[in-house]
């Protein structure tokens, strides 16, 4: 009898492992890692010199489509890390399981506006290899017709019921926000926040990366 309970929960266990890791790995998928792609978007991806902030997003007469939950709304590039990433509404663990999550709340806003926009994800996933950014690193963000590049000010790490992070700026800033440390089995403790200013907007030209 006890043989046969150990034999049970073996199965059981290699049953819940497998399904873990099939589900870890199609989350994995979601991201393209094609540096030479990441890296079309700009010609000065990789120049760190410091550049000025944007006060606020120009006005464009296009208009965010309206969108749902797990909705696919945009792609963050990021040309360092050679990752092209999709972006969807909400940041619910169901959305998460989709790509980058634009969070809704708090006084954040979408790219086009001027705000905070704030971007989660998984550590393990879409977000596995942020910690390897460091100041001056860029970010791109497509969105409705636009890029939107952003230039690393800050990163840091604080605790997960931290209330001062997701606020409401009156400039355009990215924040990214995922779980820490990266490495840890479970529900982290912490948090690692990427901070970015808006440095340059392009607008109405045809922004697909080559090749896709």
């Amino acid at each position: 009898m006890n043989r046969k309970l150990a034999w049970l929960l073996i199965t059981v266990g290699a049953v819940v492992l497998f399904y873990n890791a099939y589900l870890w790995w199609g989350q994995i998928r979601i991201a393209v890692m094609d540096p030479k792609l990441a890296r079309s978007i700009s010609d000065d991806w990789d120049d760190r010199s410091y550049l000025p902030a944007l006060t606020k997003v120009g006005e464009t007469k296009q208009t965010s489509p309206v969108t749902h939950m797990g909705d696919k709304i945009g792609e963050l590039v990021i040309p360092k890390l050679g990752a092209i990433l999709p972006i969807v509404e909400g940041t619910d663990d169901k959305s998460l399981k989709k790509g980058v999550g634009l969070y809704r709340g708090f006084g954040t806003v979408k790219p086009n506006q001027t705000g905070h926009v704030v971007l989660s994800g998984h550590r393990d996933t879409v977000f596995r290899n942020v910690g390897k950014l460091v100041d001056g690193d860029k970010l791109f963000v497509k969105f409705n017709g636009s890029v939107y590049t952003y230039q690393i000010r800050k990163r840091w790490v604080t605790h997960a019921e931290d209330r001062t992070v997701i606020v409401p700026i009156n400039r355009p800033v990215l924040s990214l926000t995922t779980c820490y440390p990266f490495d840890y089995v479970g529900d982290a403790p912490d948090r690692y926040i990427i901070q970015a200013d808006l440095v340059k907007v392009e607008t109405g030209k045809n922004y697909a990366l080559e090749g896709r």
